[in-house]
């Protein structure tokens, strides 16, 4: 790795490797010069694993005080036209609705480039705001950083930092000709959408086809977990699969859930548990669904007794209540998971730590 430092900012100017630390959190510590709270990112490929673990390390450390409050994050998307399919598009959308409506995240949005030539550039621009100006651009990076995980970790890439001002201008000059990835007419401004170009390969809809992968390796273990109480007989209001749902009306999510990890089920070493005794939280896993793309889930509660999503609790009570046919927020009984055929989820785990959720 050539890495050279900065004097003023103690931030590296070349880097080859290692980019988490300096591109995607240290203009944001508490402890910086000048804490920058909003991050703006160009780049040609995006990934869900990529958004999804990046929005929840920020998260950890606004939590611990590491990291300063209110932290937003901007992404514009370029190699729209050529390479983003339609089930690509969902994915990134679900992930972002999911972490927006979760209150410990920080705020998210993504736009895609739609109209002028596709953008194949990557940039990261930290500002800050102003009380005349709206914001001032305080650190930029540049040079062949995705942001994907691939390239954060597999790739060889080089990242410096570059002309603040000039990455601000840039990055302000591509908004007109960006559309929010929320926006119900988004195809329809994205022309010659097409999955064929080489491009397209670079970074494909990662969930689907490494479901596809894992699904054919012989796992190492396998674990069934209810979703009933540990004596079987129901659900239940406020908890596990119900868990947004509560008698006394308080509001919340009502797609909020977690899967009760109860004393029968418990395998020990399945699951990645505290390596101290004074963590704060569990490790995170990634689980892949066949048909809801990835997301991250570690054990929780006192005694590991629940496993939850991390990204946003709703997430696993959206799945399932989609699985069986229930309305979105509505309460799951004991009888409707028998009438679809389960109740029950299946946990495959493969050497990597990954593993595959099944209902």
């Amino acid at each position: 790795m050539i890495c050279k430092y900065d004097n003023l900012t103690g931030l590296p100017t070349f880097l080859t490797s290692e980019f988490d630390e300096p591109v995607l959190y240290a203009p944001a510590r508490t402890d910086f010069i000048s804490p920058c709270p909003s991050l703006k990112i160009i780049t040609a490929f995006t990934d869900c694993e990529r958004i999804s673990t990046h929005m929840i390390h920020l998260s950890e450390g606004m939590k611990n005080n590491r990291l300063i409050k209110g932290l937003s994050v901007e992404i514009i998307l370029g190699m729209t036209k050529s390479s983003l399919s339609q089930k690509k598009h969902e994915d990134i959308c679900r992930l972002i609705g999911f972490l927006n409506n979760s209150k410990d995240m920080p705020n998210i949005s993504c736009k895609y480039i739609c109209n002028g030539p596709e953008v194949h550039s990557k940039i990261y621009i930290w500002t800050q705001p102003d009380n005349e100006i709206g914001e001032i651009p305080r650190i930029a990076f540049c040079g062949s950083l995705n942001y994907t995980m691939n390239a954060f970790y597999k790739r060889r890439e080089s990242v410096s930092m570059c002309h603040t001002t000039q990455a601000y201008t840039y990055y302000r000059e591509l908004l007109p000709d960006t559309i929010d990835c929320f926006d119900k007419n988004v195809f329809e401004h994205i022309k010659s959408v097409s999955n064929n170009t080489p491009d397209t390969f670079i970074d494909p809809d990662n969930s689907e086809r490494d479901y596809l992968f894992y699904d054919q390796k012989e796992p190492i273990d396998i674990l069934q977990v209810s979703l009933l109480r540990a004596d079987g007989s129901d659900t239940g209001y406020g908890s596990g699969i119900n868990w947004g749902i509560r008698k006394n009306g308080t509001k919340r999510n009502q797609n909020q859930a977690y899967i009760p990890y109860n004393r029968q089920d418990k395998r020990d070493g399945f699951f990645p548990d505290r390596r101290n005794l004074d963590d704060e939280n569990c490790p995170m896993f990634r689980v892949i669904t066949k048909d809801f793309g990835s997301f991250h889930m570690r054990m929780a509660q006192q005694g590991n007794k629940a496993l939850h999503s991390v990204e946003s609790n709703a997430i696993l009570g959206e799945w399932i209540r989609k699985r069986i046919g229930a309305p979105l927020g509505g309460y799951i009984t004991k009888q409707m998971l028998e009438l679809y055929g389960k109740t029950f989820v299946t946990f495959r785990k493969y050497e990597d730590d990954i593993y595959l959720l099944d209902f």
